[in-house]
Formats: C-alpha cells, sequence, structure tokens
C-alpha cells in the first residue's frame, strides 16, 4: 500500500476515458474503431496530412505517409485507488484527494452535461488482492475499487522511411483526407482520438451525434431504404445511442460506443448518399420519449410475422411499448407459440418483389448441424432428446432442454441460437418427426439435424424488414415508429448544452 504521493498521479490518469462532450452545441461521441496492441494508419490517396497531436498542444507532428504506432510501455503500472464519495459540483474546486468527472444524466426530460467531484481515500495500492484486503478490513464495498493506469503510456511512431517519434497519450489525430486502420477495408476522417487503455491502444473517431448516424443508418437498413424508412431508422438509432450513452456499458473501455452489433454498427461513410443525409436532416434531432423518458428503441432485422415482447427475450420487467406486435396481418391466424402453427408460419412463402436480398435471406433460411456438433456447442459427449418447453408470442424458442449424457437447458434466445450453430434467430424448427406431450415439444434428434427458419434477431422493437414494407406502401416514419413503439411521442428539445 502506497499514499500520497501516488494518490494524485493516479487521479489525474480518471480523467484519460472521458469521451462525449459538446464541441460548439453539438453533442459529440466518441466511437471505436479499433483496440489492438499496434496501429497502423495508412493513407487513401497520395495527398496525405495526418496531424498528431499530444492533448495539451505542446508537440505535435505531421506525416505524409504510412505510419505505424507502437506502445513503448506496456507495462505501464496499473494501480488501484478506493473511492471515498461523490458529489455534484458546480465549479472547480481545488482538492489534492478528488477529480472532477464530466458525466451525462438525464433530468427532467432532457440530457444534461453535469459535474462529479469523486474524493478517493489517500491510499494506493499495486495489486487488486491488496486493494480487496485492504476494503474488506475497512468494511468498504469491492466496487469502490477502481482501477488505473499510474501514467500515460508512451507510444513510438515509425514512418514509411523508417524515422521515429516518441509522443505521450492520449494524441488526438485529424486527417481531411480517407485514412485506413490496421488495414481495415473501411475508411475514415476527420478527428480521431488516441488512447492506451489495458495495454491496448484505442482508436476512437471523434464526431458529432447527427454525423454519427449518417455512418450508421444505411449499415442497419441499407443504403437504397425508403426514405419514410431510412427516418424510421435515424430516430430509433438517434435515441438508442442516447440510452446506450447513458447507460455507459463502455466506461472503462476508454469510448462512448462501439462499431459493432453491441452498439450500432458504424462504418464511417460506406454507403453513404445523399438520401441518406437528407432523411437525417429531415428528422434532426428527434428522440422518442415515453413518459418523460428516452423509450427503448431497440430493433432487429426481420421479426418473422410478429415481434416479440421485451420481458419473454430478457427477462426483464414488462416493457409497455415493447410488448410486441403485429407485421404480417396474415399472422393473425396463427398461434405462433403452439409448435404446429409455428411450423406452418414458417413454411408459408412470404418474400415480396420488392425485398432485397437480405430481406429475403431474413425471412425464410435453412440450417443444418451434426447431432456431433449441437452435443460439442452445448458442453455434452452426447444427445438422444431434444425437448422444447416454450415459445414466444413470436414464435422464437426460449426454453429448450438437451438430454444425453448428461441434461442442460438452455433458457434465453440468444444462448439457444448459439448453441443450434449461431441461427440467425431463434424462431425455427427441428424438420422431421415429433411429438406432444403436456406441452412440450419431443424430438428425437437424426445425426445430421436439419432446421428451417424465419426471422433474423432477437425480435424485440422496430422489426427493419417490416418497416421497409411499411415504407414502400406510402406508410410515414412516424406511424413507422408509433407502430412498433406504441405509446412513444417525437421530441426534439431533450439537449442541455
Amino acid at each position: 500500500m502506497k499514499r500520497n504521493y501516488l494518490i494524485i498521479l493516479l487521479l489525474l490518469c480518471l480523467n484519460l476515458l472521458a469521451g462525449a462532450q459538446f464541441i460548439k452545441g453539438e453533442l459529440n461521441l466518441e466511437i471505436n474503431l479499433t483496440a489492438s496492441p499496434q496501429l497502423t494508419i495508412t493513407p487513401k490517396g497520395k495527398n496525405a496530412n495526418i496531424t498528431i497531436a499530444e492533448t495539451d498542444g505542446l508537440i505535435s507532428r505531421n506525416f505524409d505517409s504510412a505510419i505505424t504506432i507502437n506502445i513503448m510501455n506496456p507495462e505501464t503500472l496499473v494501480h488501484y485507488a478506493i473511492l471515498d464519495f461523490t458529489e455534484i459540483v458546480y465549479a472547480a474546486q481545488d482538492d489534492e484527494q478528488a477529480v472532477v468527472r464530466d458525466f451525462f444524466a438525464w433530468e427532467n426530460s432532457r440530457l444534461k452535461i453535469k459535474k462529479e467531484l469523486q474524493h478517493f481515500l489517500p491510499e494506493s495500492f499495486t495489486t487488486e488482492e491488496e486493494a480487496k484486503q485492504y476494503a474488506s478490513k475497512q468494511g468498504i464495498p469491492i466496487d469502490k475499487i477502481k482501477e488505473v493506469q499510474l501514467l500515460n503510456s508512451t507510444v513510438q511512431i515509425q514512418d514509411a522511411t523508417g524515422n521515429l517519434c516518441y509522443m505521450e497519450t492520449p494524441l488526438k489525430i485529424h486527417s481531411e483526407e480517407e485514412i485506413y486502420f490496421n488495414r481495415d477495408s473501411y475508411d475514415y476522417s476527420g478527428d480521431f482520438i488516441l488512447k492506451t487503455v489495458k495495454k491496448q491502444i484505442i482508436l476512437n473517431q471523434l464526431l458529432p451525434l447527427e454525423t454519427y448516424l449518417a455512418g450508421v443508418v444505411q449499415n442497419e437498413i441499407g443504403d437504397n431504404a425508403p426514405p419514410e424508412a431510412l427516418k424510421a431508422q435515424i430516430v430509433a438509432a438517434r435515441t438508442h445511442a442516447l440510452t446506450l450513452l447513458l447507460n455507459n456499458k463502455h466506461k472503462t473501455d476508454g469510448y462512448d460506443l462501439c462499431n459493432s452489433t453491441h452498439c450500432q454498427v458504424y462504418k464511417g461513410k460506406y454507403l453513404l448518399n445523399e438520401q441518406i443525409l437528407q432523411a437525417v436532416y429531415e428528422c434532426a434531432s428527434e428522440v422518442l420519449f415515453y413518459n418523460g423518458n428516452l423509450a427503448e428503441t431497440t430493433y432487429h432485422s426481420c421479426c418473422g410475422g410478429k415481434t416479440e415482447a421485451a420481458d419473454i427475450i430478457w427477462k426483464g420487467k414488462p416493457i409497455d411499448y415493447l410488448k410486441g406486435v403485429t407485421c404480417l396481418n396474415a399472422v393473425n391466424s396463427f398461434d405462433l407459440s403452439k409448435e404446429k402453427d409455428a411450423r406452418e408460419w414458417i413454411d408459408k412463402p412470404l418474400a415480396e418483389e420488392e425485398m432485397s436480398s437480405w430481406e429475403r435471406g431474413a425471412l425464410s433460411w435453412h440450417k443444418s448441424i451434426s447431432l456431433n456438433q449441437l452435443a460439442k456447442n452445448a458442453g455434452l459427449s452426447s444427445i438422444s432428446r431434444i425437448e422444447i418447453l416454450q415459445r414466444g408470442s413470436s414464435g422464437r424458442i426460449t426454453k429448450v432442454k438437451l438430454i444425453g449424457n448428461e441434461t442442460i437447458s438452455l433458457n434465453s434466445e440468444y444462448q439457444i441460437r448459439q448453441v443450434f450453430g449461431n441461427l440467425l434467430s431463434s424462431f425455427f424448427y427441428i424438420e422431421g418427426p415429433y411429438q406432444i406431450a403436456n406441452g412440450t415439444v419431443i424430438i428425437i434428434p437424426k445425426p445430421n439435424i436439419k432446421i428451417k427458419g424465419r426471422g433474423a434477431g432477437h425480435g424485440v422493437g422496430m422489426c427493419q424488414v417490416g418497416a421497409l414494407r411499411m415504407a414502400r406502401k406510402g406508410t410515414k416514419y412516424e406511424e413507422i415508429l408509433q407502430h412498433y413503439y406504441p405509446g412513444t411521442t417525437i421530441n426534439k428539445d431533450w439537449i442541455d448544452d
């Protein structure tokens, strides 16, 4: 255990993970593009001018060729501090045992930036176990222990001719021309932030929320989607981004949102066109509210006929506007929670002429998996019987029992999809004979299991295939959103800067 002489350096490091901020009246986010031990930056064209600067502005370098960045001191000492208490402040305060942290909060139906003064105990620890032992003796909850790097990492930057320079992170990077990171197939331009977290180089793009959305929508619903479907997707994605920002699941990772399906798929200007920019402009700042709060605007590729209730998929509390709705009227004559009806509906042709290939692929699909592979995926050595215990109202299987050398239960839609071979959705049936006993579907599997399914994704919230269908029939985006999130309202006035 070490005391005061380390704690000030330690506290300074707590601000390195700060992300979202207001710049010139706009909400800007840090979107993670890559995390790796080494970073390569490659210009797309010949007129490269890449500027890299330390955040204090004292050291800045320009590069006109490809560069490689490595961490020079990856074994940077990690220390642990114990949070004593926090308080909300409205002006800077001088306290060597505290640090001011900016954070976002939702108050009175508005997003606000606030300052939190975090007070730490004077002790710091070189190992987590040491910190836990101290906390245990003092009766301090374990979640009060915070891991931080004692020093900012130094990185080595090498250009194409072999010239070297050294800079201290975090770094600001700017390029007007498109550049590639780690030989990714997607290029980016603008402002970037480089940090080191847990011995990894974290590269984020810093950009306004509206610009971010213009790089999300085409990767979620397609670049040629009808304008009203684009706007419905943009409003849902904007609301979802703010919800993720407030939940801050990546707060210890060094960024606000990732660029994958875990948050929302972002690929910069890839597939960007004028129609997308116009759609972002026409619904600028619009988000969905429910009872004065941001709505949970989750969405998915294809429900397959009906959307599913959030509490059925994620086992939480029921959400009034996410109870599941009919997407195709023809499904109303089927009870998809019943095996017979689910099978008949999955077999029913539904593709429409206007549909793209990905829509058709999401609407109806086939998959096969060997019984041995299924057993391996489930952690079993053999399987002799499969029991389907429950389907939701959308037809998605939510409970399965696999009986073999042992018996295991799969109790989540996502887990079922993974074990059965990364299926597009859990709305499927196993081809071949089956029996029903006391509501349980019993299947004696063959060596090769053939699966037929419908839909893609978890099935909660807006169905993108359904939104496209509605937009092609002339439905406005406000109606599309109201259909999939009934009872919500659109609001444009929600931010305090």
